[in-house]
């Protein structure tokens, strides 16, 4: 397989080498840290990345994982990365304070409040996230670890041939960069 699928979780894709850390993903194919994991150089034409990084510790932890993305790619190979996105949860903060199309109206099972502050709140530390991305710092780090074109995305919208599989979309940042 030379497409990589980086912290699958729940999500099986086929044609993709399922990799996640937590051994319950029973469908996945490989299980391990990706920071303790050794593919070769040049091992992978597409790497997919989504809800990942930004669980790991900031800068050394997400560094030394866009370092390893880069070294796994082959050349030209692109690298697909979601992220909740910071920048758009705090426009909708500061401009509307209406942060419910985040997760969605409904959606209440961890507010004591349901206010816009505890809505903010949650998607910064929701699920033991470590740092909140937005183009700009994801950007200047991906080039940092050697990329050499990085680009913002539309939802389902890729380089990567065939590819329609985002999730998240209504709180995430999509961001592809070519070795």
């Amino acid at each position: 397989m030379n497409k990589l699928h980086c912290g699958a979780g729940p999500i099986h894709m086929d044609g993709w080498l399922n990799f996640d850390i937590d051994r319950r993903h029973t469908h996945c194919e490989q299980h391990g840290d990706v920071l303790q994991t050794h593919f070769d150089e040049n091992s992978f034409d597409y790497i997919l990345c989504v809800h990942m990084l930004e669980h790991l510790f900031y800068p050394v932890d997400t560094v030394e994982c866009l370092h390893r993305f880069h070294h796994w790619l082959k050349p030209g190979g692109v690298l697909r990365l979601a992220v909740p996105d910071l920048e758009l949860a705090a426009t909708a903060y500061s401009t509307t304070k209406d942060l419910k199309f985040l997760y969605s109206s409904d959606f209440k099972a961890y507010y004591y409040k349901d206010t816009p502050c505890e809505r903010m709140n949650f998607f910064v530390k929701a699920w033991e996230h470590r740092i909140c991305f937005d183009y700009e710092l994801l950007s200047s780090l991906l080039k940092d670890a050697g990329f050499r074109i990085v680009a913002k995305k539309k939802p389902n919208e890729s380089d990567i041939p065939g590819f329609s599989h985002d999730r998240m979309i209504s709180e995430s940042l999509y961001i592809e960069a070519v070795k």
